[in-house]
């Protein structure tokens, strides 16, 4: 199948409009989806993700979003990111040539991950843009350096104009 034509659905919760539309937070919704998905991934297990049913993690109707493989495969990290938690979440090498298999294994972690952040700053009444940053800073574990220059570096790459002035 050609990679221009790979797509997969996912749960889209409502706090994408908010935090990609209303808030100004994210760019895009592919942007929302992979940083949801790292958020997943960071915390659930595999077997949750595993575990949900196709309306889990595609959602239906309203919820339902479409994902298109060639908005990753145009950014290296989002390719990179893809594949990795894919091949961490099935140890099958070949997730790491699978953009299908990418896209379905990150739309599981994209779940869970939005469902954390709507956790975290669903209420909120304004922008939680340093709450954001808070919460990258503070879910990274102690004591392991490359993560924290990893969280670092993705804090430092907000643009200062989406930080607030």
């Amino acid at each position: 199948m050609p990679e221009s034509t790979i797509r997969q659905n996912y749960y889209r919760h409502s706090l994408y409009d908010k935090m990609v539309e209303e808030w100004d937070l994210f760019n895009t919704y592919v942007d929302l989806f992979v940083f949801a998905g790292c958020v997943g991934y960071a915390t659930i297990d595999r077997t949750t993700a595993a575990g949900y049913d196709t309306s889990e993690y595609a959602g239906e109707g309203n919820t339902q979003g479409e994902m298109l493989w060639m908005h990753l495969a145009n950014k290296t990290t989002y390719r990179a990111v893809a594949a990795s938690i894919a091949y961490q979440h099935t140890g099958d090498p070949e997730a790491l040539v699978d953009p299908q298999l990418q896209l379905e294994v990150l739309a599981r972690y994209a779940r869970a991950g939005i469902d954390r952040l709507e956790t975290e700053f669903g209420e909120s009444a304004s922008t939680p843009r340093d709450g954001l940053i808070s919460f990258i800073e503070n879910e990274q574990p102690n004591g392991d350096s490359q993560q924290e220059d990893i969280l670092g570096t993705i804090a430092a790459s907000f643009d200062e104009s989406k930080i607030g002035e």
